[in-house]
């Protein structure tokens, strides 16, 4: 039996902040980051370069306002945010490591063992992609072309998955069971 990775989770928090100043606090640590925004149009899947969020056509998103929940992670550093009231909301920045931000608190740490995870992303390789650099465009009947930023070329047979990173404790005092207790989302990988 193979023995489990622990480690430090920190979590800092503001909790009133519209998610471009929340961008903004957190830059220094996603820069390169690739953010999943979902709004009641659609879920967008963007990276973070130069503190600016852009899709796949190398053109800026600048309209966040439609946003109810983004995702904006890094290998590191995974910040949450969700909107509570025309468009403010909470926003949380987890990490292994500690971190130094203006505007947020940590709001806890906690010792966990870790079990990595994996996501399978839906769509193979697209037929006719988008020649964009550093992304890579998966194709499926269901949900047609899905653009996502990826430095690494996918090869035909080769899937998408998303990497995670789960956190379990102990969740309760009398029976010593453990549970997830948090995730983070970590990278997009093809294998």
């Amino acid at each position: 039996m193979s023995q489990q990775e622990i480690v430090t989770l920190y979590s800092y928090c503001n909790n009133n902040v519209i998610l471009k100043e929340a961008i903004n606090y957190c830059h220094p640590n996603l820069e390169g980051a690739i953010a999943l925004l979902y709004s009641r149009h659609a879920c967008q899947i963007l990276c973070l370069k130069s503190n600016c969020l852009y899709n796949c056509n190398d053109e800026p998103v600048n309209n966040l306002s439609e946003v109810f929940e983004a995702r904006i992670f890094t290998e590191g550093n995974e910040l949450r945010w969700l909107n509570h009231n025309l468009g403010n909301g909470k926003a949380v920045l987890l990490s292994e490591s500690e971190q130094s931000i203006n505007h947020f608190m940590l709001q806890k740490q906690k010792t966990y063992e870790v079990l990595p995870q994996q996501y399978l992303l839906w769509g193979k390789k697209a037929k006719h992609p988008k020649s964009t650099a550093n992304w890579q465009s998966l194709s499926e009947a269901r949900i047609g072309q899905l653009d996502i930023p990826m430095n690494q070329t996918l090869q035909d047979e080769e899937r998408v998955y998303l990497k995670t990173r789960e956190y379990m404790a102990q969740a309760d005092n009398n029976y010593g069971n453990y549970a997830v207790m948090e995730e983070r989302l970590v990278k997009l990988e093809a294998q």
